[in-house]
């Protein structure tokens, strides 16, 4: 068994305490390099030494900030150019969605960490090793650009709790409580859809320089994930270099034609009225209205417009 690394950041479990159960857990197992960050300088330190002890992967353990930087150090910084070590990220909080999508099945983060521990002591965690690209997220107000897994944008952005929802695990009490959760999703959805458009909900949307699409949408969806909100699959094996795209208006017709979708837990790949599945490379976005990225939320700088491009590719561990 050879070692395994946990990058944490206490700070992003200040209101729960967790960061203490977390630590208990470390206390009990062997074999782990833990690093806990408290700044982002501090993450280039931390690859740096777990690239040197040779470790077999880096956990990801914090809110979805400290992954889009661990990303974007091993992306735009030289010396981790040649770092081809897995990364699994654990439920934090508001990147719940990720480590969901990448097998978790606990919202404790202190679970999910003996889970993946367990794995590792027994020689199974590589076993389910992916790879995935990265979306950068250009124009975002006070930080310039951001590194993450999915974006969302639309009407959907409104209902929070879908955001910040814990994971579910994978039992039937667990399924059927996400096919609930879809359920109020599209019903909230059928009931605000064709009103009176708001212009500054408006959407700007250009795919691959294909010319632009302007209207009002319930979902903007851009993820290089296998799955979407609320374990929606999305087609597999896409071209390298590329992401998947979801777009539906918000009407009432495309509202049910993607509610069909989602209950049956798939998207199609077919382009029905008011809803588009397909691939990616680029897209510029031009909206008024918070966006959210891993989970969080964030605004467009002044110039008011989003590049979103596919980058890097990075190994992920997956937990199911």
């Amino acid at each position: 068994m050879g070692l395994i690394a946990i990058l944490s950041s206490p700070s992003s479990f200040t209101e729960t305490g967790a960061m203490d159960k977390i630590r208990a857990v470390i206390a009990q197992g062997s074999g782990i390099f833990h690093y806990e960050v408290e700044k982002h300088k501090d993450i280039s330190e931390a690859l740096t030494r777990f690239k040197q002890a040779h470790v077999d992967a880096i956990v990801i353990l914090g809110d979805r900030a400290l992954s889009s930087a661990t990303f974007e150090h091993i992306v735009e910084n030289e010396r981790f150019k040649d770092m081809d070590i897995p990364l699994a990220v654990l439920p934090a909080g508001d990147n719940n969605i990720v480590a969901e999508n990448l097998g978790a099945a606990h919202s404790e983060p202190h679970r999910a960490l003996e889970d993946i521990l367990h794995r590792h002591q027994t020689g199974r965690l590589l076993n389910g090793v992916v790879g995935s690209s990265l979306l950068k997220v250009e124009g975002v107000r006070g930080v310039g650009y951001l590194y993450g897994l999915f974006l969302c944008a639309g009407e959907i952005t409104k209902q929070r709790h879908i955001f910040h929802r814990a994971v579910s695990g994978r039992g039937v009490i667990q399924k059927f409580r996400t096919w609930w959760d879809i359920l109020r999703l599209i019903l909230s959805a059928y009931g605000g859809a064709g009103g009176k458009a708001d212009l500054r909900n408006a959407i700007r949307i250009n795919r691959n320089q294909r010319g632009a699409v302007v209207g009002h949408f319930f979902m903007l969806l851009i993820t290089t994930l296998e799955k979407s909100l609320l374990g929606v699959a999305l087609k597999q094996n896409i071209k390298p270099g590329a992401a998947h795209f979801v777009s539906v208006e918000n009407t009432k017709n495309a509202v049910i034609q993607t509610a069909k979708q989602m209950l049956r837990g798939k998207y199609e790949r077919a382009e029905v009225a008011g809803h588009v599945a397909t691939d990616i490379q680029h897209a510029r976005i031009v909206l008024q209205t918070p966006f959210v990225l891993d989970g969080s939320y964030y605004e467009v700088d002044d110039s008011g417009e989003l590049f979103v491009t596919v980058t890097d590719h990075l190994k992920l561990v997956r937990l199911d």
